[in-house]
């Protein structure tokens, strides 16, 4: 992940902290333009100090974090049917559609997180789905925890209370195999959706290249 991600989650969760207070102020009559421009200099500062330090916990601590939770529950059951250690994730088989399953120390929600990622064709008819597509499908299925991704559907279970069950991950990865068939997207193993997430990103890069 690019650094300017960690800032754009940093700022992300910051601001929704500051907008409490800009409210309060609001509430309270203290509401001015002064304070909007220091508040907004408060978001970026802040924002960019944080971001800084999310990227460097996650370049720099973040691999041996990881593999350290693969070594504890729920992933040890995960292994139990199938799943293989790789690097600092799982991978296996659900439904006879290859699945990556590891841990993220702070997602989207700023919670610790088991993620599971279903890797599908991404090609329909002999076409790439396009942002559209993925745009159609994210809004067809209501589900705050489904991100539908070129050649992936992944799903994230917050540690809120306790960590995650791993009968609801293997029931939850089940069900959304069984959608990704439905949606008429096919199997793909590991090498050949690596191969195509390259030869697409290549792809983007000539074009944005092309244009400038």
């Amino acid at each position: 992940m690019k650094i300017f991600e960690y800032y754009r989650k940093a700022i992300i969760s910051f601001s929704s902290m500051l907008l409490v207070f800009l409210f309060s102020f609001i509430i309270s009559g203290k509401f001015n333009i002064n304070g909007i421009i220091n508040i907004t200099y408060l978001i970026f500062g802040v924002s960019i100090f944080l971001g800084t330090l999310y990227y460097i916990y996650d370049i720099y601590f973040g691999p041996k974090k990881r593999v350290n939770e693969l070594k504890k529950y729920p992933f040890t059951e995960l292994m139990k049917i199938g799943f293989k250690h790789k690097k600092d994730y799982l991978i296996g088989k659900i439904n006879g559609f290859t699945v990556i399953v590891g841990y993220n120390w702070r997602n989207e929600k700023g919670f610790p997180c088991v993620y599971g990622i279903i890797l599908f064709d991404p090609r329909i008819n002999g076409k790439h789905m396009n942002n559209y597509d993925l745009n159609k499908l994210q809004n067809s299925i209501k589900d705050e925890y489904n991100f539908w991704e070129y050649g992936r559907l992944k799903t994230e279970w917050d540690f809120t209370k306790e960590k995650p069950n791993h009968k609801s991950i293997i029931t939850k990865l089940k069900k959304n195999s069984n959608l990704i068939l439905n949606k008429g997207m096919n199997k793909i193993n590991f090498e050949n959706w690596k191969n195509e997430i390259e030869s697409k990103y290549s792809e983007s890069k000539k074009t944005n290249a092309n244009t400038v």
